[in-house]
């Protein structure tokens, strides 16, 4: 198949586009992480063609230095990653302040600018130190998210098992891609550096570290810079005409 890439971030807006139509409490969430993941798919040239060679739509990667792969998969994964933890868990996200207090959403956004500028820069730090660029962005991602636990001590529990569940929806999509597109990943990923051959189930574990790096970030850091905490959500109503068996 020639556009591996394509298919791979068209899958990783399935579980998002599920959680937009099944949570309408989660969507401004969705859409705030969304909009601060897009500064990272300029990141791409880092990764192409020293991590993997997909071949991008249009060639883009080789001229403008990323594709439009790379914004639908961000959107994709910043969708599941930011609510994996809200969906099985049953939370929902509740203001810690007034979101009517005088500036209060450009703060938010300062915040949220400050702590991607700051991911940015520390994985560029570790890349110039000759980190790989996947480890590079995985350290990055949880060195920062772990430096906003120091200020959240409630996001704890939900940034580890935000992790963890990111990780295995990020290892189910892996598998279903492996299926549509059989050989994709020892023909278009790269030797792994510090993991060289190991996969469960097949799927490169640099990967699975991947996705447990962004459902840990990805739970931390909306909360923290949209100041919001996880409280229990609201059971959805029945639907008109239900009634109780017995």
């Amino acid at each position: 198949m020639a556009h591996e890439f394509l298919v791979l971030s068209l899958l990783f807006l399935v579980p998002g586009g599920v959680v937009w139509l099944a949570r309408p409490d989660l969507r401004g969430l969705m859409k705030r992480v969304a909009l601060a993941s897009l500064p990272f798919a300029a990141t791409e040239r880092l990764f192409y063609p020293a991590y993997w060679t997909p071949k991008f739509l249009f060639d883009l990667a080789d001229t403008i230095g990323f594709g439009v792969e790379d914004v639908l998969f961000l959107v994709g994964l910043s969708a599941f990653s930011s609510t994996a933890y809200a969906v099985v868990l049953r939370r929902t996200p509740v203001p810690r302040a007034s979101p009517a207090a005088p500036g209060a959403a450009a703060r938010t956004w300062w915040r949220a600018a400050a702590a991607i500028a700051l991911t940015l820069a520390a994985a560029g730090a570790l890349l110039a130190a000759g980190v790989p660029i996947l480890y590079a962005a995985v350290a990055a991602m949880a060195g920062v998210a772990a430096a906003l636990l120091a200020a959240r001590a409630d996001l704890l529990v939900p940034s580890l098992l935000g992790a963890l569940l990111s990780a295995a929806i990020y290892l189910g999509l892996c598998l279903v891609f492996a299926a549509l597109v059989p050989g994709v990943f020892a023909r278009t990923w790269r030797p792994s550096v510090l993991l060289p051959g190991r996969a469960l189930l097949g799927v490169p574990l640099d990967e699975i570290l991947y996705g447990l790096g962004a459902g840990f970030a990805g739970t931390v850091f909306p909360a923290w810079a949209f100041d919001f905490r996880y409280a229990k959500a609201a059971r959805p109503a029945p639907r008109a005409g239900w009634r109780r068996a017995g």
